[in-house]
């Protein structure tokens, strides 16, 4: 794969700027949540699934989510293993009638993160349009009030059903949301940098709150992943929505980071992105330089765990050694139970 010069570039600098980026935001989030951390995702250890299976399901928030809409199969199949979704895929998951077992949150983003919980204070924020140039959750960039209110009266009322795997990094308005809405909250660091430092800022978050430390693979899809078969301990963890990348003909200017791009490279711009054969679709999807990151250390981290990864999605880029790139209603009707 030849990636252009840029973008070769901003992948190999990609750790450094995510750090510079959002970890001031990040620490001053966990100051301000230690009066609330009671409980660490360590009380949640061997406790498994609850039919007693070793499977579980990651729903991710990528484009493939709403472009195959997994979730009635998912239903339909009767799985009873664990969901495990993504804090920008949990309305999606509640519109279509599924309860996802937990939700996991990452991202320091002082505002845009409570979205995904219904903001009850949409109406008093400056306006953003993050929701409604993207593909993320195209649900919530219509109507963006009405639908805000409707995803406010679907968590309240499933909220006490959804432990919520939360970052010491998310900021306070996302805590007080979930709390509000009657749900468990168990506590987890992001590693931020080299734990073996004396003086790494992933020593002194835990010096702060003695919160156990987890890979997240800088995303809230990975840090799904590693939570189901780190802590819930299953050996068979398939993904869905996990695109980490745009479907073909996506404009720039609806992907996730095009705005920073665009400051940084102005015209140029177009350069920053990738392009990845998928063998298994027979399509050319693209990527920018931190999904491709993301990419990068999902398939550096596959080979170092006991569990088997099947990536369900049905779209996106993430394939390689240890990733079994099969259709969902195969997994469900082949690899379940076996």
């Amino acid at each position: 794969m030849k990636l252009k010069k840029l973008a070769t570039k901003l992948v190999s600098l990609m750790p450094r700027l995510t750090v510079q980026r959002s970890v001031a935001q990040a620490l001053e989030n966990a100051r301000l949540n230690l009066p609330y951390i009671q409980r660490s995702v360590l009380d949640l250890e061997a406790r498994g699934s609850r039919n007693g299976g070793d499977s579980a399901i990651v729903i991710a928030a990528g484009p493939s989510l709403h472009r195959r809409n997994p979730v009635p199969l998912i239903r339909n199949k009767g799985y009873d293993g664990v969901t495990v979704a993504a804090d920008g895929a949990l309305g999606y998951c509640l519109r279509n009638g599924l309860v996802p077992d937990y939700v996991v949150v990452l991202d320091p983003h002082p505002t845009r993160v409570c979205r995904w919980f219904g903001d009850p204070n949409l109406d008093s924020r400056e306006d953003d349009d993050y929701f409604r140039r993207q593909d993320l959750d195209p649900h919530l960039g219509v109507n963006e009030r009405l639908h805000n209110r409707d995803l406010i009266e679907l968590v309240n009322r499933y909220g006490r059903r959804i432990k919520v795997i939360i970052s010491s990094s998310a900021s306070l308005a996302v805590t007080r949301r979930c709390l509000d809405a009657g749900m468990d909250l168990y506590w987890w660091n992001p590693i931020f940098d080299d734990f073996n430092d004396p003086e790494s800022l992933t020593r002194k978050v835990y010096r702060m709150n003695k919160v156990p430390c987890m890979v997240s693979g800088g995303n809230v899809g990975t840090a799904a992943w590693v939570f189901a078969h780190t802590i819930l301990s299953m050996k068979k963890v398939a993904t869905v929505g996990m695109d980490l990348s745009y479907a073909p003909g996506t404009p720039f200017e609806n992907t996730q980071y095009y705005k920073e791009i665009k400051e940084l490279f102005g015209e140029r711009a177009s350069e920053a992105y990738i392009k990845v054969y998928n063998p298994y679709l027979k399509e050319t999807w693209f990527t920018d330089p931190a999904y491709y990151w993301y990419r990068q250390s999902f398939l550096e981290m596959v080979p170092r765990t006991d569990c088997k990864t099947f990536n369900c999605t049905e779209g996106g880029i993430l394939f390689g050694k240890g990733i079994r790139f099969v259709q969902l209603w195969k997994f469900l009707s082949t690899f379940v139970g076996n």
